[in-house]
């Protein structure tokens, strides 16, 4: 099942119901479905990954060009997992391995769960199974007070003046780049280049935010039919990894790797480790 070779940097649009949705592919090897931006998750992944696998960096609705007759009301739950295997069968990818990081981890694995035999495996990075604020509040109680200080700092920046000078995609972004304190084991990385160029739409991001908010990840994950890698940050307080826990110390019954210098993007901060323990999953994976 794996996938042929594409050149560098193929790029296109896949025509959903409602939404223009662009790809990238790079490298070669077996077949990754990358889901969310095809602008900021090639910047995410190593280059040495793609000489191992090949790469299809794939928009979702909240990162496409949505047509303004369709509006947010119009998606469902099942609109995301059916616009990836628009995606999957325009491209004529055959099988793949699905990955998703943050919230796009839920989309990874509602696809899977609704299309397991097109799905090799789902590979799960930088989230949580669900939210908890007292976990976040109790491990963020403990941090240091520079990255304290400079959490509240970024957010003091953010004021209203500013706010409405910014449109709805710029204010999108600028809201995930206050979190960074919150995200990465390097409290001070910038990470504002990643998002150069992306264009977010805030209605259908808020639309599916809704229609997910209940959802367990855990839960779903132990319903897929197929193998499931977790990839989580010690340091990411957003996502604490502890609640891939159970009864105390208990792992959950997939393949759980844990980053000790790592925050939200493990792929990003200790990308060899990352691309380690990826290649060697996807080389355990049944063949047919």
């Amino acid at each position: 099942m794996s996938g042929e070779s594409a050149g560098p940097g193929d790029v296109g649009v896949v025509d959903v119901e409602g939404a223009h949705l662009g790809y990238r592919m790079e490298g070669h090897g077996p077949t990754c479905l990358v889901l969310g931006s095809s602008i900021y998750y090639p910047r995410a992944f190593s280059q040495g990954l793609r000489e191992r696998l090949r790469l299809v960096i794939v928009d979702l609705r909240h990162f496409g060009t949505s047509d303004p007759s369709f509006g947010p009301d119009r998606i469902t739950v099942a609109t995301y997992a059916d616009d990836i295997e628009k995606i999957r069968q325009t491209l004529g990818l055959g099988d793949v391995i699905v990955i998703g990081h943050s919230f796009h981890a839920t989309f990874a694995l509602d696809y899977a769960l609704r299309y397991p035999e097109h799905v090799r495996g789902v590979v799960w990075i930088g989230a949580s199974p669900r939210d908890d604020p007292a976990e976040e509040d109790r491990l963020w109680a403990d941090v240091s007070l520079e990255r304290k200080e400079l959490d509240a700092r970024k957010r003091a920046e953010l004021t209203p003046e500013l706010r409405a000078t910014l449109s709805p995609s710029e204010l999108f972004i600028r809201e995930y780049l206050v979190n960074e304190p919150r995200f990465w084991y390097d409290h001070a990385l910038d990470t504002s280049w990643m998002w150069d160029d992306v264009v977010a739409d805030p209605p259908a991001w808020d639309r599916v935010a809704e229609l997910f908010e209940d959802d367990d990840g855990a839960e779903g994950a132990a319903k897929v039919t197929v193998p499931v890698l977790v990839a989580v940050g010690r340091f990411d307080y957003n996502n604490p990894y502890t609640l891939w826990r159970r009864n105390g110390d208990e792992e959950t019954p997939f393949s759980f790797v844990l980053f000790e210098r790592s925050g939200h993007g493990p792929m990003f901060e200790e990308p060899e480790r990352f691309d380690q323990a990826l290649l060697e999953w996807v080389g355990g994976l049944p063949n047919d």
